[in-house]
């Protein structure tokens, strides 16, 4: 791909710029974490690895920041963004195989249903990093990805926050650009009025990973699975 093809038809660098001036205002000292920018060929290499096309928004943000440098405060609500190589390593090093009891809808509805898993937004609730790509994480819990395949209702290149020790799935954004946009927003509006923001900032660590959970305790079904009928684990039965 070259060099004027990475660029989205979304405005990536407007949406930088405005984290970054946010940033600047909220947690200064985090601005420095944020890594230089990628070659092309090293963002290449993340599509040849694993064999996916990643969304232009991805590609040109990559060409602006390649990730963010372990340290405190972070600027992110995350431990950090993945590099190019830490991507293809880590997104590997994620996967798991499916499992025939737990990863098909009908399933996922009874899961959903016992109030087991969280899933908010059109996500399919499985371990399983077919077309995904992993981009950040936080202590190894909290996982942030990309969704290049999502169920109906969904949007290849949506963000998804995963948390599988908690079994919760939130779609944070349609798209990398939205995701960046709406993290600007609550940044300017906690360097306002803290209160007014959805973000937990701590003066040392940074923003919280809880930013982007859907503050329902229980939320129903995703539509892709509101006529799905139930069925319960085979393990449950055993």
């Amino acid at each position: 791909m070259t060099e004027t093809e990475d660029r989205s038809p979304e405005d990536i660098e407007s949406a930088w710029i405005r984290v970054e001036a946010a940033l600047s205002r909220v947690l200064p000292d985090s601005l420095p974490l944020l890594a230089g920018p990628a070659e092309a060929s090293e963002i290449d290499a993340i599509e040849a690895a694993l064999g996916v096309s990643l969304p232009p928004d991805f590609r040109a943000s990559l060409r602006i920041h390649n990730g963010s440098n372990y340290g405190n405060p972070t600027p992110v609500p995350l431990e950090c963004l993945f590099s190019t190589g830490e991507i293809v390593k880590l997104t590997r090093a994620w996967d798991s195989e499916e499992d025939p009891d737990i990863d098909n809808p009908p399933v996922m509805a009874c899961l959903i249903d016992e109030g087991m898993i969280h899933v908010s937004g059109p996500v399919r609730p499985t371990s399983s990093l077919k077309n995904r790509v992993v981009v950040g994480d936080m202590n190894g819990d909290v996982t942030w990805i990309i969704d290049l395949d999502p169920p109906e209702g969904g949007t290849p290149g949506q963000v998804v926050r995963v948390d599988l020790e908690c079994g919760q799935w939130d779609v944070l954004a349609p798209s990398w650009t939205a995701l960046l946009v709406r993290y600007a927003e609550d940044l300017e509006r906690f360097a306002d009025d803290p209160e007014s923001s959805t973000l937990e900032i701590d003066e040392e660590y940074g923003p919280m990973s809880e930013w982007g959970i859907d503050p329902v305790d229980e939320p129903p079904r995703p539509a892709w699975l509101r006529d799905v009928q139930a069925r319960q684990p085979n393990t449950w039965t055993r």
